[in-house]
């Protein structure tokens, strides 16, 4: 009984305020509400883009990173490689009327994603097993450093649009 009378009450204040707000020169309440509304729907939908951008596991998180079985490091690393490949193709998409600075990024982040393939079909098992030097050393930091300039790229991709010359 006693959240119905509440309920009831918040109801009836939040419909007296909005009568108030109509009435009340400036912006009318529809146009605030639909203010308000594009505000919040862009909002989502840069948070959307941030959880997408994070749901992608870094390659020095994934089990192929810590395994010394060469399948399995390769099996994890091509994998790691074509999700890259992706974004940077998805970027490459809809860089069409982008700068030709940042075509040019993502033309440098494609020759450095085919060259860490290239990389890691010469990989042995005994370079495999040195994670402290030597070539596996070297793929691993490459990889992480080409996934950084991937997030990066993307960050600058959501800003050039709104930035280009026209």
């Amino acid at each position: 009984m006693k959240h119905s009378i509440t309920t009831t009450f918040l109801t009836t204040a939040f419909f007296a305020a909005t009568a108030l707000m109509a009435r009340a020169d400036g912006p009318t309440f529809t146009e605030k509400a639909r203010e308000a509304a594009h505000d919040t729907k862009d909002a989502i939908v840069d948070a959307a883009h941030d959880v997408g951008r994070a749901t992608r596991i870094g390659w020095s998180k994934t089990k192929a990173f810590f395994s010394d079985d060469l399948p399995v490091y390769h099996e994890g690393a091509h994998a790691t490689l074509a999700a890259l490949a992706r974004e940077i193709g998805g970027m490459k998409a809809g860089a069409a009327s982008a700068p030709a600075y940042f075509r040019t990024r993502l033309l440098a982040l494609e020759e450095q994603q085919e060259y860490l393939a290239a990389r890691l079909a010469l990989l042995t098992h005994e370079e495999l097993r040195d994670r402290t030097s030597g070539p596996r050393h070297d793929f691993d930091r490459c990889l992480a450093d080409l996934e950084r300039a991937v997030e990066q790229a993307e960050s600058g991709a959501d800003a050039v649009p709104r930035t280009a010359l026209k």
